[in-house]
């Protein structure tokens, strides 16, 4: 019996892990400090949200924490976006490619692109507002100690 493409990618889970943070540490190295178990856990999310075996909502919500988390911690919006995207495109291509091999391009091929290239779109953007949302909450914050201090 063949593997659904959720458990074909969730087999392959650790190796697609290791490429991520190997892609994100080479294209934004600015952007190397998450944990591979912080890495794997948002791999995992992800892929279950690109082929469509887990609710889209509950990993959005985890991905605005985490773009909350970074923007905590002071992380630039940009890095944090570039590291979202490249950690993406290396999902976008596993998943592509695992679903070519487990559905050759036939109408459920289609369907299941469709849902990663929609739910990398979500994923970035509700990370990019989680982080946008805490900046500000921080900097309004901040505000009164600047007024004070002059």
């Amino acid at each position: 019996m063949q593997p659904t493409l959720d458990q074909f990618l969730a087999d392959r889970l650790d190796e697609i892990t290791a490429e991520v943070a190997g892609e994100i540490a080479e294209r934004v190295p600015a952007y190397t400090h998450l944990r591979a178990r912080e890495i794997l856990a948002l791999v995992r999310d992800a892929l279950a949200a690109y082929t469509g075996a887990r609710d889209t909502g509950t990993v959005l919500d985890a991905f605005r924490a985490l773009g909350a988390g970074e923007a905590r911690a002071g992380q630039d919006v940009r890095h944090f976006e570039s590291a979202l995207r490249t950690g993406a495109r290396v999902l976008i291509r596993r998943t592509a490619g695992a679903a070519a091999r487990l559905y050759p391009p036939t109408a459920e091929y289609v369907t299941v692109m469709e849902h990663a290239f929609s739910a990398e779109g979500r994923i970035v953007q509700a990370a990019v507002e989680g982080h946008r949302r805490a900046g500000r909450r921080a900097g309004t914050r901040r505000l009164p100690t600047l007024v004070s201090e002059n």
